[in-house]
């Protein structure tokens, strides 16, 4: 029984493992994907609200 216990529990863990790395890896990929692209957007309203101040004064 206890043979048994550690057989299972080993293969639990390395794909428990697996799927730790495969979640970390979609946290980057949406990081990409999402964080970078609004990161953008925000510094190009900036700039722009920025330009029209300037064109008005």
């Amino acid at each position: 029984m206890k043979r048994k216990t550690w057989i299972l529990g080993s293969i639990g863990g390395f794909l428990l493992f697996f799927l730790i790395k495969d979640a970390f890896r979609l946290m980057r990929l949406g990081c990409y994907l999402v964080l970078y692209p609004l990161l953008g957007v925000f510094l190009a309203v900036i700039v722009g609200l920025l330009v029209l101040w300037l064109l008005w004064r």
